[in-house]
């Protein structure tokens, strides 16, 4: 097969392998660089939910406290949105729990209507909370990497906004809307990872790749063949002499 051919045939075929990954490509990257990343990570759903508290001591001792868990590794005193007092969270190396500063009571793992007036409070949005789940297994792809348990608080705002709720300190872990979930769809395109959607590096990524950048050299060869001035041909002289 000549050279010519050659090139116009390898770059035909690579270009309809690598033309719809190309566009995905495409497609995806629009999407992450047009859309704010601070909104993609939904930090207009919620509020800043700092809350001060006097700094006087309170009724129960932070020796009182890290005395009654084994293995503390921290005590700290927070605030804990809704509540007027502050709580005692003690970090152990099994985990975190709260107490009551004032009582001394064991609030950890929070009940469900805790739960729920904790959602309400880091919400910043109009809709309703529809519903609060506590997800103990088999959590959704989206917080695949976030350790379980873990409540799940749904609104009915058009974002289709989800909160998600540490069960023993009442930390908000994570969001999750509409629009990150299209985020996260359009990024599982990106990087060609249809499974965790994580592996930056895996097989199909770097086929493709490589398969692109064989398919640009055997356009920049065609393009050589194209644009290579031809020899012109000399046609034989058709003149008839006389006698």
């Amino acid at each position: 097969m000549r050279p010519a051919l050659l090139s116009r045939t390898i770059h035909t075929w690579l270009g309809l392998i690598v033309g719809i990954p190309l566009v995905l490509w495409t497609l995806s990257g629009f999407y992450m660089v047009v859309v704010d990343l601070d909104f993609i990570h939904g930090d207009p759903l919620v509020r800043n939910v700092r809350v001060p508290f006097e700094a006087k001591p309170p009724p129960v001792s932070f020796a009182a406290v890290a005395n009654r868990f084994e293995g503390v590794t921290q005590v700290s005193l927070r605030a804990l949105p809704g509540v007027i007092a502050p709580v005692y969270e003690v970090t152990t190396r099994t985990g975190k729990a709260l107490v009551d500063s004032t009582t001394g009571q064991v609030l950890s793992p929070l009940p469900k209507d805790a739960v729920s007036n904790l959602a309400r409070e880091y919400y910043a949005g109009a809709g309703k909370l529809t519903t609060l789940t506590l997800i103990e297994r088999d959590a959704p792809l989206e917080i695949q990497t976030r350790p379980l348990p873990i409540w799940r608080g749904d609104f009915d705002d058009w974002s289709e906004t989800s909160l998600y709720i540490d069960p023993d300190t009442g930390v908000l872990v994570t969001r999750r809307h509409r629009f990150w979930r299209w985020f996260d769809f359009l990024w599982m395109f990106h990087i060609m990872d249809f499974d965790t959607r994580t592996d930056m590096n895996n097989a199909l990524l770097r086929t493709a790749t490589a398969a692109g950048v064989v398919a640009v050299l055997s356009g920049g060869w065609l393009l050589y063949f194209s644009f290579r001035r031809k020899t012109p041909v000399r046609r034989p002289n058709s003149s008839i002499g006389t006698l």
